[in-house]
């Protein structure tokens, strides 16, 4: 005859995986139905960086031109300087 304890710990045992597989699909499932708000959120501070790196680089080529125009002014004044004054270029 079959040990009843032997057909207890079966059922224990196959109850046990059963059991571990079904929380191990659900996380699964989880982490995938779970991607796309992670993926829209990345993407959405990703674009947050991007606009604010566009926001900057747009910033220091006005300073760049403002700075090449100031430049370019004193370069002037200092030709016209040296032409009032005889010293030649």
């Amino acid at each position: 005859m079959a040990d009843p304890d032997a057909a207890m710990w079966t059922t224990i045992g196959a109850g046990s995986i059963g059991t571990a597989l079904g929380v191990f699909g659900t996380i699964i499932v989880a982490m995938i139905n779970r991607q796309p708000p992670m993926a829209v959120l990345v993407d959405a501070r990703i674009r947050t960086l991007i606009e604010g790196y566009e926001k900057h680089v747009n910033d220091l080529q006005q300073e760049i031109q403002k700075l090449e125009a100031k430049v370019n002014a004193l370069t002037k004044a200092l030709e016209e300087a040296k032409a009032s004054r005889g010293i030649g270029i």
